[in-house]
């Protein structure tokens, strides 16, 4: 099962971070087994608020010299992707069923986003057979790259912010994400906001409704979890936190969107509540 995390626009809706918490979640909670990638040509997007330090000195260190997307892309072309390709290719998140597939390091954009182009419809195939999700956070905006990879999703998580404009343009501009499965979620959600969800559900309720709809709340402890590269963390410490918990409501929000998602892509991802409190209550 492929998702695909995409924007309309770059820095508005934090794309990445919703991508990371919905992973997190369904590794975590539901016990799906998770592979996060990215097509940026930056490193850190993603790397960063997983592995820390080692991601922003990566560059300098080579702490990805032998894993990530360049080594996969090597193992794949000389052959069939084994299950344990993968895995010598990914850094896997400890006490989680979550695996981070490091971007590239290539110093050349254009090389880069080539070489993509050519492999990354049978890469992402290959990949999809080893694991229960394959999240893939691709470069916002009309980007070719990002179009091939959206075209080859089976969902596509559409990033938003309250911003009305960004909507409307969004939604009159893009008419062949009608033919995909398509989920709208708004990032970095107000809830003060005039433009809640429940408003914006009945002002464009031709494309979003409650079932293909959620939204991730701003939180400031998650905000400093990203910046700290401790994310993950952050997750297995309050997902089974009390009702009166700060972080209660953002953790339920990312709970529902994490459900729907895997609705809409046909997985099951829900487990008892019973279940869930004694598990947690483990860690």
């Amino acid at each position: 099962m492929k998702i695909v995390y995409w924007s309309p626009v770059h820095g508005q809706a934090g794309t990445t971070s919703n991508m990371l918490i919905s992973a997190l979640i369904a590794g975590i909670l539901y016990k799906k087994k998770c592979l996060l990638m990215h097509t940026h040509f930056m490193l850190n997007n993603l790397e960063a608020p997983l592995v820390g330090s080692n991601a922003k000195n990566a560059g300098s260190s080579g702490y990805f010299q032998d894993v990530g997307l360049d080594a996969l892309v090597r193992s794949f072309k000389a052959g069939k992707l084994t299950k344990e390709d993968l895995e010598n290719c990914c850094i896997s998140i400890p006490n989680t069923k979550v695996s981070l597939l490091p971007g590239t390091s290539k110093s050349n954009q254009v090389s880069f986003e080539y070489e993509m182009d050519m492999v990354i419809r049978k890469l992402l195939c290959a990949m999809e057979e080893l694991v229960d999700i394959v999240f893939v956070d691709v470069c916002s905006g009309n980007h070719p790259l990002s179009h091939k990879i959206l075209e080859a999703s089976d969902v596509i998580v559409i990033n938003l912010s309250q911003n009305t404009g960004l909507m409307e343009s969004c939604l009159s501009g893009y008419p062949n994400f009608v033919k995909k499965k398509v989920f709208y979620l708004i990032g970095c959600y107000d809830g003060n906001s005039k433009y809640n969800i429940s408003n914006i559900r009945r002002y464009y309720r031709r494309y979003i409704k409650n079932g293909n709809s959620g939204v991730i709340p701003y939180n400031t402890s998650f905000r400093d979890a990203l910046c700290d590269g401790r994310v993950a963390e952050f997750v297995k410490d309050n997902l089974g936190c009390s009702k009166y918990d700060e972080n209660l409501f953002f953790i339920e929000e990312a709970k529902k969107v994490t459900e729907k998602i895997g609705k809409l892509a046909g997985i099951e991802i829900a487990i008892e509540e019973s279940k869930e409190r004694d598990e947690l209550s483990t860690w």
